[in-house]
């Protein structure tokens, strides 16, 4: 009876252990949604994931579906949030004035977001840009996608589609099914052309949604105390600027603006898109997103932890999306080149090693490698690294030069 009764405990005891960890993982990838108050309105939002908070902001025309190829894919690494502005999607209809940088600030103290990169895109990002400038405490990072800049202004070209589209023949107040058809289907810039199904997506996302177009209510939405185009230096933060090959003119210029004011920024262009990249070409987006993360993670492991976190941190990486290369080839040449300079010729291979990865096909990478190895005395692990180099460019004269004096020793 005894052992009959041990088994049943042991049966027991090894269910509670399975549900317990069960709900371990469940709780690192929890989700939740719901309404925050905000002066005299609610505001929609969804969460999902752990770890550092990301907050996602829609552009001007769709809520925040728009991220639906980017909201999961984030969550597997950070605590992702995502909400509704005010007379979109869920959240309740303006009736009196109020400010998008104080419902964001909301948002952020409601659901207890200390810090947070913020992605944000078209009139989104014009939002995410203002409310750093006046909480820049609360930011860590930028991706701005298809963005505008308050106090910058817009061309006729932009104001008419480039002739294609006249506001009073589109008035969404009187025929919002006209103006959804429009930018649904009629408009070049929008949706690339050529992205057939993201424009479906996008019209039944419109059509589902028409309160969303309805421009009147923003007239309640209070401007931003500076205009940012003239204050953007104040931006201290890693930005990432992403713009559609084939957005329109305009938002190509507003994104040239931010580049020169914001030091720490760098802007991407994405082939075969329009303006609404997350929608259009989620891949490839998802791609540049998650290699701007990655690199801040490497860069702040690196300055915490060391060149031996950061490289494994860095490897381990590449093994579970192979598909993600973390550093651009001039900036990994660059930390190399600056480790080879430093008298600790264990971190200088690392970094070089780090770089032949990231780059196999690069004569560059091999012969830093070499002199790596050269400067820390592995004179055989050097020799091997000048010929991989000389087989992948078999011109490139330091290598040659490198190699002959080696072999001649």
């Amino acid at each position: 009876m005894k052992k009959k009764a041990t088994g049943l405990f042991l049966i027991l005891l090894t269910v509670l252990t399975v549900l317990a960890q069960q709900s371990i993982d469940n709780s690192s990838t929890s989700s939740s949604s719901g309404y925050i108050d905000v002066d005299g309105g609610k505001i929609y939002y969804e969460a999902a994931g752990a770890g550092e908070n990301i907050v996602l902001l829609h552009d001007g025309l769709v809520h925040n579906e728009v991220w639906d190829g980017q909201f999961s894919v984030l969550a597997k690494d950070y605590r992702v949030v995502r909400y509704d502005r005010r007379g979109y999607g869920k959240s309740s209809v303006p009736k009196a004035q109020y400010s998008k940088i104080e419902d964001l600030n909301q948002l952020f103290l409601q659901l207890k977001i200390d810090k947070a990169i913020v992605f944000g895109m078209s009139a989104g990002g014009g939002l995410a840009i203002d409310f750093t400038l006046k909480y820049p405490e609360k930011i860590t990072a930028l991706v701005l996608v298809g963005a505008v800049v308050s106090g910058y202004g817009y061309s006729n070209h932009f104001l008419t589609r480039g002739g294609h589209f006249n506001f009073a023949d589109y008035d969404p107040a009187s025929d919002p099914q006209k103006f959804i058809h429009y930018f649904g289907v009629e408009d070049p810039y929008t949706i690339y052309s050529e992205n057939k199904k993201a424009k479906e997506k996008y019209l039944k996302l419109l059509e589902a949604n028409p309160q969303n177009v309805n421009i009147d209510q923003q007239r309640f939405s209070k401007p931003p105390d500076r205009p940012a185009a003239q204050f953007l230096s104040e931006i201290k933060v890693p930005t990432l600027i992403l713009v559609g090959e084939y957005d329109i003119p305009d938002v190509h210029a507003h994104s040239g603006v931010i580049e020169l004011g914001i030091t720490d920024s760098k802007r991407v262009i994405i082939s075969n898109a329009g303006h609404l990249i997350p929608l259009e070409q989620p891949d490839a987006f998802n791609t540049a997103a998650l290699k701007f993360l990655y690199n801040l993670n490497f860069k702040a492991i690196l300055k915490s932890k060391g060149v031996d976190v950061a490289v494994k941190y860095c490897r381990k990486t590449l093994e579970v999306v192979p598909e993600v290369i973390i550093f651009d080839k001039k900036e990994i040449h660059q930390l190399a080149y600056e480790y080879l300079k430093k008298s600790n010729m264990k971190e200088a291979i690392d970094i070089c090693m780090l770089y032949t990865l990231e780059y196999p096909k690069s004569e560059y990478a091999y012969a830093m490698l070499g002199e790596a190895y050269l400067n820390n005395g592995q004179k055989d692990s050097a020799i091997t690294c000048y010929k991989r180099s000389l087989e992948l460019n078999p011109q490139y004269a330091k290598s040659k030069e490198m190699l002959e004096k080696l072999e001649k020793k």
